[in-house]
């Protein structure tokens, strides 16, 4: 054997991955040294939920938001049916447990990215609404009261957002990474068993574990496309054990109390045919987007071409696994490589068929309203 060969068990890929799983995290994924513990006095300043510089987006902005792919046009906000709560992941690169909701772009560098290529998605059925919070960093992941002052955030952030919605309207919780962890407990305490909870079209939770128990509180997984208050979520991979990370050992909020994911199995919904637990072919795939890059512009923009056809999924074992053509570009990253995760692209590999669902469930909730 070469003297200079690394063996297996000295790679550093899980190493990799526990740092980067559950954040949509920046370039190759970096840890390591003393982790930081949760000081009180020393978090950053809370948002105001109430000023504009308190949200990632908002409607009348024309933000990235906005943008969209060739052929396609963001609905008239003045006259869209429904609202969009939108939980964005980690987008902080280092700093403390917790980031000031306000960070600076140098510092959270990815939120271009997911305005252009995860809340975009909904700009055809709805307004879109995302907050910033005090996000947990990747080393605040792992402590739970760095996670539970992120979720203080958004917990205040959607009372707001009810507010403002007014009375009656339907609205969609969508979310991915960190921010499908903060949905877990928000669809609990705040619209599970609430009048809410009639208003709510559906939410997506992509790229996190997600508990099928939701069914036990009266929010069923989705099983069909225009189904409404329901739950889906998936997490997109090559079929991989490394990548079956960001569903395994799991600390979550469950009904008041902190579990550890081991019992409940996690909810695969899958994007192309919008069954529980299903796979289906890439004859059924719209078209993916892979996640943008900078340099970002100011405003809405035509985004790039959609890909269809390039991947079937099946969920297998709680995963989704995909198997991209050779037509399929720009999905590729270091997680994906090393890994055998698409988490940065969940949202994108399945683009086109995620903007169609949401239009489809909006106006199925319509309709169901008038019989």
């Amino acid at each position: 054997m070469n003297e200079h060969a690394v063996s297996p068990r000295r790679r550093r890929m899980p190493r990799l991955l526990l740092v980067c799983t559950g954040a949509l995290a920046v370039g190759a994924c970096a840890g390591g040294g003393r982790v930081a513990t949760f000081e009180a006095a020393a978090v950053p300043p809370a948002p105001d939920y109430a000023r504009p510089d308190a949200w990632l987006a908002q409607p009348g902005r024309n933000g990235l938001e906005r943008s969209t792919p060739p052929g396609m046009t963001p609905i008239d906000e003045a006259r869209a049916p429904a609202d969009v709560f939108f939980i964005h992941p980690t987008t902080v690169d280092g700093g403390a447990l917790n980031a000031a909701y306000d960070a600076p772009r140098a510092q959270a560098k990815l939120e271009p990215a997911v305005l252009l290529g995860q809340a975009s998605v909904f700009n055809g059925c709805c307004r879109i609404h995302a907050p910033h919070y005090r996000q947990a960093s990747l080393a605040g992941l792992k402590d739970r009261e760095a996670t539970a002052l992120a979720y203080s955030d958004v917990a205040r952030a959607f009372r707001q957002f009810i507010q403002r919605i007014g009375r009656g309207r339907p609205f969609i919780i969508a979310s991915h990474s960190q921010g499908s962890g903060h949905a877990v407990e928000l669809l609990q305490r705040e619209v599970a068993g609430t009048p809410l909870q009639k208003r709510l079209v559906a939410a997506y939770l992509i790229g996190g574990y997600v508990p099928r128990s939701f069914a036990e509180i009266g929010l069923p997984t989705c099983d069909a496309p225009r189904q409404t208050g329901c739950v889906l979520s998936y997490n997109a991979s090559k079929g991989t054990k490394l990548a079956r990370m960001v569903i395994e050992g799991k600390a979550y909020q469950w009904q008041g109390q902190w579990r550890k994911q081991g019992d409940p199995p996690a909810i695969c919904v899958n994007p192309l045919n919008w069954r529980a637990g299903a796979a289906a072919g890439p004859e059924q795939h719209m078209g993916g987007l892979p996640l943008p890059k900078a340099p970002f512009p100011d405003r809405a923009v035509q985004l790039a071409d959609l890909q269809p056809g390039i991947t079937g999924a099946a969920c297998r074992d709680q995963m989704l696994e995909v198997k991209l053509n050779a037509s399929a570009s720009g999905f590729g990253d270091t997680l994906s490589s090393l890994a055998g995760s698409y988490h940065l692209n969940d949202y994108g590999l399945f683009y086109a068929n995620l903007r169609e669902n949401a239009i489809e469930r909006v106006t199925a909730w319509r309709m169901s309203r008038r019989d």
